[in-house]
C-alpha cells in the first residue's frame, strides 16, 4: 500500500501555484539560464494539473513571463514546472539534461530545454517547446497528411536508440514489463476483486508477455528508450515542420528499442481512431515502421515485428489498467484486453502483421 503524503509535502508543492512565490523564485533562478535577464515585469500562471490526494501530490503549471532585459527591452518567456510527491521529476530533469547536453540541444531532433530542479518542491522547471502536440494537429484536422510528421517521429526515436551509452555514461534505469507501475500484484488483485474471471484472464496475459519478453531479451542489446512514446509528447510547429522536440522524460530507461515503436503505434491507433479512419491509421502505422527501418514491412525481419507486437500488447494492457482505475467514468476494458491477446498471438507467430482492425 502506498504511503500517505504528508500535509507539509502537499503545502510545499502547492506553493508553486502562488504567483508571488513563483515570481520571487524565478527572479533568482532565471539569471542563471538567460544571460540578458534582469527582472520579471509580469507573470501569468495557468495550472494544467493540480492534484492533492491522499497518496500523491501532482502539479503541472505554466508560467507566461514578460521580463526586462539588461538593455531595457522586453522579452517573453514560457516556462513549465512539473512536480510530483514521489520525487520522480528529479530523474526526469537529470535525464533530460543529459540528453540535452549530448546531442539533443540543437538540430532536427531535440528535447525540451531543462532549466533546474527544485528539491524542496520536488519540481522540474523547463522551457516550453514551441508549437503543439502531434495529437493536437491531427485531431483538429483529421484529413491532414501525417506522413511528414511520422517521418520526423521515426527519425527522432531512431536517433535516441543510437545514443552512445559507452561514450556518454549515465546510470540509466532498466525497463522490464514485470516492473510496470502499477505493479501486477496490485492491478490483478484489484481486477479479481471486481471480476474474478477477468482478473484471471489479465493474469494469464501478463504472465505470457513477461515470459515472451524474457525470451526475446536474449537476442538483443538494450538501448536507451523513451518509454512513454505517444502523440501528445511529440511537439511540432506544423505538420510540415522540419524538426521536432520531445517532452516528458520521466520514463527514459534501457530496454528493447522495439518497445518505443510498439507503444507509439498502439497509442496512435487508440488515440487516433476516433478522428482518423481505421484504413488511414493502419497505413500510417506501417509508414512509421518503414521510415524507422528504411525498408518495406515485407523486408523487416520478423524478430522485430514480433517484439513490436509484444509491446503493442503490453501498451493495450497498460491502457486497460489505467481505465480500470478511472472509477468516475464508464470504461469497459474488454476490447483492449482482446487487442492485448491478439497482439500476443501475433508476437508468437511468423506473420508480418501489426494491424488488428
Amino acid at each position: 500500500m502506498k504511503k500517505k503524503v504528508s500535509e507539509q509535502t502537499k503545502e510545499k508543492i502547492a506553493k508553486l501555484i502562488d504567483v508571488e512565490y513563483a515570481e520571487k523564485l524565478l527572479n533568482k533562478k532565471l539569471l542563471q539560464h538567460y544571460s540578458d535577464f534582469k527582472k520579471i515585469e509580469n507573470i501569468e500562471l495557468t495550472p494544467f494539473k493540480k492534484h492533492l490526494g491522499v497518496t500523491s501530490a501532482v502539479f503541472v503549471i505554466e508560467y507566461k513571463i514578460k521580463y526586462l532585459t539588461k538593455k531595457s527591452k522586453y522579452k517573453n518567456l514560457d516556462i513549465f514546472v512539473s512536480a510530483h510527491s514521489d520525487g520522480s521529476r528529479k530523474g526526469a530533469y537529470t535525464m533530460t539534461k543529459f540528453l540535452y547536453n549530448h546531442g539533443f540541444k540543437n538540430g532536427k531532433y531535440r528535447v525540451t530545454k531543462p532549466l533546474f530542479f527544485l528539491p524542496s518542491r520536488k519540481a522540474f522547471f523547463y522551457e516550453a517547446s514551441k508549437g503543439g502536440s502531434f495529437f493536437n494537429f491531427f485531431s483538429q484536422k483529421p484529413s491532414s497528411n501525417l506522413e511528414n510528421g511520422l517521418s520526423l517521429i521515426a527519425g527522432w526515436v531512431k536517433k535516441l536508440h543510437k545514443f552512445n551509452t559507452k561514450k556518454y555514461k549515465y546510470n540509466w534505469p532498466k525497463f522490464y514489463i514485470s516492473k510496470m507501475v502499477p505493479s501486477s500484484d496490485k492491478f490483478i488483485k484489484d481486477i479479481k476483486n471486481i471480476n474474478k474471471e477477468q482478473g484471471r484472464y489479465v493474469e494469464r496475459l501478463f504472465n505470457d508477455m513477461v515470459k515472451l519478453e524474457k525470451d526475446f531479451s536474449k537476442t538483443f542489446d538494450k538501448k536507451v528508450v523513451y518509454g512513454d512514446f505517444h502523440p501528445e509528447n511529440v511537439i511540432i510547429t506544423s505538420l510540415k515542420a522540419k524538426s521536432l522536440e520531445m517532452i516528458d522524460f520521466t520514463d527514459l530507461s534501457l530496454g528493447d528499442p522495439m518497445m518505443d515503436l510498439g507503444i507509439f503505434i498502439q497509442q496512435f491507433d487508440f488515440m487516433g481512431h476516433n478522428f482518423v479512419s481505421r484504413k488511414k491509421i493502419n497505413k500510417y502505422k506501417l509508414i512509421l515502421l518503414e521510415k524507422y527501418f528504411n525498408r518495406k514491412i515485407k523486408d523487416i525481419d520478423i524478430k522485430y515485428i514480433n517484439r513490436i507486437n509484444l509491446y503493442q500488447s503490453w501498451t493495450a494492457l497498460r491502457t486497460a489498467t489505467f481505465l480500470f482505475y478511472m472509477k468516475d467514468v464508464n470504461n469497459p476494458i474488454n476490447d483492449l484486453l482482446k487487442d492485448c491477446e491478439n497482439y500476443l498471438t501475433l508476437a508468437n507467430g511468423d506473420k508480418k502483421i501489426i494491424n488488428l482492425h
